[in-house]
């Protein structure tokens, strides 16, 4: 619970766990309402099977992490739309430490919630403007199933939406070559506040899969860090590609590789002072 849904990225589980705090069972139909009467937003019921998949310990990177935690049931949902907290869960809440510890998980979700995403959320989105998100959270709220961090670096595509990852400043190579290894010096900066340039991965030229998954994505999004110290990235809203063209890049084995050079325009311009912290030496 501390590691999903505690950072309040969304109320989904927590209104779910809320809920079962104080009562056995709740009809899918009545917590949808619910939901909506509390927070101002839709869901599905496709969206509330979802966040019961995360509750029932799904939501890992690894195999070997549910297993770890699979017989720490909680709830379930039965044909019949109603949401049943498990028996073997309502028998833990009678002891006094762990309920006081499920309730307190779910007042500092809730609260972080409606402090730093629930006032700034944007229409039809899940993300909010300059707040940071991990690829962890990017994966939860993309209901992507499962944590995508391990496969989620520079660039990924879930469905019609595509999200590209930026560390704005690059870690610098200590011997010879022309980078550290694995972390090609792309020229990725903010021209200014609407405008960013950004290099593709090594190797991805125009034409390939990779390019078309950034360029035929009907939504696309970019994420950016100041350096690898930080471990979130600033969520810098929707873009679109005004240019697209291919070039070379030199590897550290000297041999030039194709990549796509990227002009993205930003769908809002970029706060003056998240800007300018980017593009300083700054660290958080």
């Amino acid at each position: 619970m501390s590691k999903t849904i505690l950072t309040g990225v969304r109320p989904d589980e927590i209104a779910i766990l809320s809920q079962l705090l104080y009562r056995d069972h709740i009809r899918v139909a009545d917590f949808i309402k619910e939901y909506q009467k509390t927070y101002g937003i839709k869901i599905s019921t496709s969206q509330v099977n979802e966040a019961i998949q995360v509750l029932q310990g799904h939501f890992v990177s690894k195999e070997a992490e549910y297993r770890k935690f699979r017989q720490i049931d909680i709830l379930e949902n039965d044909q019949s739309g109603m949401i049943r907290r498990l028996k073997s869960y309502t028998e833990r809440l009678a002891h006094i430490q762990f309920y006081t510890q499920v309730e307190d998980i779910i007042k500092v979700g809730i609260a972080r919630y409606k402090d730093k995403y629930f006032p700034g959320r944007i229409v039809d989105s899940p993300f909010v403007l300059y707040e940071k998100y991990s690829r962890r959270d990017v994966s939860l709220l993309m209901n992507c199933g499962k944590d995508l961090s391990s496969i989620m670096y520079g660039m990924k595509r879930i469905e019609d939406d595509v999200f590209v990852f930026i560390t704005y400043h690059k870690e610098e190579s200590q011997d010879e070559k022309n980078y550290v290894d694995g972390k090609p010096d792309y020229a990725d900066a903010f021209e200014d506040d609407l405008i960013f340039k950004w290099d593709s991965q090594i190797g991805k030229g125009l034409d390939s899969s990779y390019m078309k998954d950034v360029l035929e994505a009907e939504r696309k999004h970019l994420l950016v860090k100041k350096s690898d110290a930080e471990t979130s990235f600033y969520y810098m809203g929707q873009f679109t590609v005004v240019e697209a063209r291919n070039a070379r890049k030199e590897d550290n084995r000297g041999r030039m590789q194709p990549i796509t050079k990227v002009t993205m325009k930003m769908q809002h311009p970029v706060r003056e002072d998240l800007l300018r912290y980017l593009q300083s030496n700054i660290t958080a």
